[in-house]
């Protein structure tokens, strides 16, 4: 059958999909994502269906890649539910789309909302057999009882919403043509000429996606005053309310089945004393005992001996810790997932600040001491919390110490696994020395600022010549732009500062470029004030600024 014909079939479908989608969601306890994937297919099997994935593809047609404005037009989808349901459509690193790029589709929101409702639809069908076919080719294995992986299982479950979609998508195409454009009189158009107006003002060349949903479902509560443009266009409600809905479900699933970690021991509190052998419990959510994890020792943020790849059996034991670390209380241990199923989302936990003590490897350790640090270990105090935050990877400098340092190798691996996460407060704050030296390099601060807000935008652009330097921009060790290639054009980023304590924000260059060093402008804008800055770096020193919020 094709669209037309089915189209009567389409509410009914729908209902009774969307129900099944949300009594599935309801079921899900924590049980094995495999066993609950085979409940999905039995409960309904029509989306799973050779013949029905046939049709499917014959009517739709193959996949084709999303351009950049095309998925642009996915942000009409669901505004109200931020960012995270975005989460597989756009690549990974990109959180800011060109603000020329969204006002060029409020304007056909507003002057062409049936052509932009169709536009929708379009990609949408493209964007949801993406997401079902994945779900189709693990189904085909869950269905002949074939080996399938734990990940399989999670990804079947996380992508099984897109035969729903499609049906949604078609629906809207279909129904589309059937509206009318309406014109958008003078009065209308001066308030949202207005409106596009301040989103020039307020943003420059870049938009981050969560504020590009924010200004989107604004703009929508616009049109809906002034009864216009896409606002109109009834089908494009009647779409928005049911993906909406799906796309919550889909969300609640994905969360649920994320991987948790925590670590019991060490805890506050605890004291590790060298030579003798320390050890790790912990506890964790939706990670089978097959998988592994790899523990760290942090001090003051700063990795300085990997502890071990253990698996995930809640305890490792017999660890050997580097005789030459210098005792203090300035010491956690961190946990990280490998090989996560959900590839946007890896478990993560740094435990509180504990003790390291030093004692004559020649002195018996006293009789209390002779005891397995799982009896001996404390209960988690209730105000730990999960710390996610970025490891700054750099080569401490210790007076008078020599300490091992993790192979080149394993810190790419830790940064890598790292990258992705949001940089949280730490619940025990310990105020940072000025940072003099990163990865071998020293650091040199050309100026300190004051801002008034806590997130800050900034615009970065080549200086001088565009002589194809590489460079990345690092705010409290963690890269907010890596290796990015410079241009004339800005390029804008929004900051989230640390109000207890100095910011710094430098350059690292990766390359030389044609003519050294490289040279980049920053502009860093504070609401309504800006300042502009000039920072070198070639690959020995780097130059910084220090950026302190006003209380």
């Amino acid at each position: 059958m094709g669209i037309t014909q089915r189209s009567s079939l389409l509410c009914l479908i729908l209902g009774v999909l969307f129900l099944s989608a949300r009594t599935n969601a309801a079921l899900l306890i924590r049980e094995d994502p495999i066993e609950v994937s085979k409940k999905v297919i039995a409960d309904d099997p029509s989306p799973w269906n050779e013949a029905e994935y046939r049709a499917i593809r014959e009517e739709i047609g193959p996949i084709r890649a999303l351009g950049e404005m095309e998925k642009n037009y996915l942000l009409l989808q669901s505004p109200w539910l931020g960012t995270e349901y975005l989460q597989g459509v756009y690549e990974e690193g990109v959180n800011s789309i060109p603000v020329e790029q969204l006002l060029d589709l409020l304007n056909l929101a507003t002057n062409s909302p049936v052509q932009t409702s169709r536009k929708l639809a379009e990609i949408s069908l493209q964007q949801a057999l993406l997401e079902y076919e994945k779900a189709f080719a693990i189904a085909a294995n869950l269905k002949s009882d074939s080996s399938v992986a734990y990940e399989d299982g999670i990804v079947f479950l996380q992508n099984r919403f897109g035969y729903l979609k499609m049906q949604t998508a078609k629906k809207l195409l279909n129904e589309s043509g059937e509206v009318k454009n309406v014109g958008v009189d003078k009065k209308i158009s001066k308030k949202i000429t207005d409106r596009f107006r301040s989103l020039r003002k307020k943003y420059a060349d870049e938009i981050p996606l969560s504020n590009a949903l924010e200004e989107i479902k604004a703009f929508y509560t616009l049109l809906e005053e002034v009864v216009s443009g896409l606002a109109l266009v009834k089908p494009y409600t009647e779409f928005t309310q049911t993906i909406t809905e799906l796309n919550e479900v889909q969300l609640r699933e994905r969360k649920h089945w994320r991987s948790g970690l925590e670590i019991t021991y060490p805890s506050k509190g605890s004291v590790w004393t060298i030579p003798d052998p320390a050890s790790i419990q912990w506890t964790s959510e939706n990670l089978p005992a097959e998988k592994t994890i790899k523990f760290y020792l942090l001090r003051n943020n700063t990795v300085i001996q990997e502890l071990g790849t253990f698996k995930n059996n809640s305890l490792a034991e017999g660890i050997r810790l580097n005789t030459t670390l210098p005792a203090g209380n300035n010491y956690r241990v961190m946990g990280i997932e490998l090989f996560p199923a959900d590839k946007f989302h890896t478990a993560k936990f740094a435990s509180p600040y504990f003790t390291i003590e030093k004692r004559d490897p020649n002195t018996p350790p006293p009789a209390d001491e002779i005891i397995l640090a799982k009896e001996t270990q404390p209960e988690p105090e209730p105000e730990v919390t999960v710390v996610e935050e970025v490891v700054e990877v750099i080569e401490p400098v210790v007076e008078d110490e020599v300490i091992s340092m993790v192979p080149e190798e394993e810190i790419e691996e830790v940064t890598e696994e790292v990258e992705t996460a949001v940089e949280e407060e730490i619940t025990e704050a310990v105020m940072p020395e000025k940072r003099t030296d990163f990865d071998g390099r020293t650091i040199t601060y050309v100026k300190e600022l004051e801002v008034n807000s806590r997130i800050i935008q900034i615009n970065l652009w080549d200086h001088g010549r565009q002589d194809g330097d590489i460079v990345s921009i690092y705010l409290n060790g963690y890269p907010i732009v890596s290796k990015y290639n410079l241009t004339y054009q800005k390029k804008g980023f929004e900051l989230n500062l640390d109000p207890s304590q100095p910011n710094d924000l430098f350059l690292y260059a990766h390359n030389l470029g044609r003519f050294p060093p490289n040279t980049v402008s920053i502009e860093i804008i504070d609401g309504e004030t800006s300042e502009n800055i000039i920072l070198n770096s070639d690959l020995s020193q780097c130059e910084a600024v220090l950026i302190n919020v006003k209380e």
